[in-house]
């Protein structure tokens, strides 16, 4: 029982780091076919002094367009099949993580601690105001 508990966030964990990864990718290959269009004209033309370098970086730019395409396609496919839940956001909840989100070493810090750690802040500011009066 305790188990499953625990599969339902990460798989929800999993799903917002697959559709981050998917849109990252497919704003590097967006980069890379902007500088395909704008910028790779120059790099060839530079080339030109040389026949077998030109060719081979032709060669290179195609080849790794095509891969640009099927990386592409994978990306949308990623951002298509780990949607984020909107339902959240639209039943009104909070956008304020709760405790069970928070990073590991936070919620491993037991309540005592964290109610004695406002105490100690607080002792230390009043000893730090006497010493400077």
């Amino acid at each position: 029982m305790g188990g499953e508990s625990q599969e339902v966030p990460f798989a929800r964990k999993k799903s917002a780091m697959l559709f981050r990864r998917g849109r990252t990718m497919l704003v590097l290959v967006a980069a890379f076919w902007l500088w395909l269009l704008l910028g790779s004209a120059n790099f060839i033309a530079s080339l030109f002094e040389s026949p077998f370098y030109a060719l081979l970086a032709l060669y290179g730019l195609g080849v790794v367009t095509l891969i640009s395409l099927l990386v592409a396609v994978v990306s949308v496919f990623y951002l298509v099949a780990n949607r984020p839940e909107s339902t959240k956001a639209a039943a009104g909840d909070s956008v304020r993580p709760g405790f069970s989100e928070l990073a590991p070493v936070i919620r491993l810090v037991p309540r005592k601690v964290a109610d004695h750690s406002a105490a100690l802040t607080n002792k230390a500011a009043a000893k730090w105001r006497d010493l400077a009066s």
